[in-house]
């Protein structure tokens, strides 16, 4: 059997270590969690400034707006719009595509232009991972490269008649996010380490400092 004071010092390191091991899940958990939420807001960010600069375009020219077909094609036409539909890709390292599709899922507009006037496939949103649980996050991000949509329907007359998408790709996010995270791992172990050398070197010094005590109580 153990000594008594070998068994309280492991006892005070066990419980300070997984203190230290609770607390630094929660903030690599968190550091992804924000991660994520910022290529969210990021993401959603650019389509509503997608879907400004196509609204612009109608009022600017006067476009009958009671016609989709007539929208359609001012889209398909707008400098603006494209300029900025093609600029986001590059800016940011996350982003797979962007595309403005219709209401039966062809691409008005795309990134890619090869892809323009052909239906689009649908895609998970983007909003899964974000609400998901760290270690379904981790799973999602790691797991073989998939592509998520943020989109953003276009109403017109209070009617949609077609959705912005961009799409977010797990292997673009997972080189986002993996610099920040394995930062945050490095510290959070280095953390444990210390805690469980300090709980040792306290706890010893506590109890050696009672054995000294010990003897001065017994002359008494």
């Amino acid at each position: 059997m153990l000594p008594r004071k070998t068994i309280i010092v492991l006892v005070i390191t066990f419980m300070v270590t997984t203190m230290m091991t609770a607390f630094s899940y929660l903030y690599v958990s968190q550091i992804l969690r924000l991660r994520i939420a910022n290529t969210y807001d990021t993401a959603t960010s650019l389509a509503h400034q997608l879907a400004y600069a196509a609204k612009q375009n109608a009022a600017s020219k006067s476009i009958d707006t009671s016609n989709p077909a007539t929208m359609h094609r001012a889209l398909e036409k707008d400098v603006n719009t494209n300029n900025l539909l093609q600029s986001e890709p590059g800016d940011w390292s996350f982003i797979y595509d962007v595309s403005i599709v219709d209401t039966t899922g062809k691409a008005l507009l795309h990134s890619n232009a090869s892809l323009v006037g052909k239906v689009l496939p649908p895609r998970p949103e983007f909003q899964q991972i974000v609400a998901a649980r760290f270690r379904q996050q981790l799973r999602l991000i790691y797991s073989p490269a998939s592509v998520y949509d943020v989109t953003y329907p276009l109403q017109l007359n209070g009617e949609p008649f077609s959705t912005i998408r961009i799409g977010v790709q797990t292997v673009f996010l997972r080189k986002e996010v993996e610099d920040r995270l394995i930062r945050a791992l490095y510290v959070s172990i280095a953390a444990v380490f210390v805690a469980l050398l300090l709980a040792a070197g306290i706890s010893k010094a506590v109890l050696l400092a009672g054995e000294v005590h010990a003897p001065s109580l017994n002359l008494l």
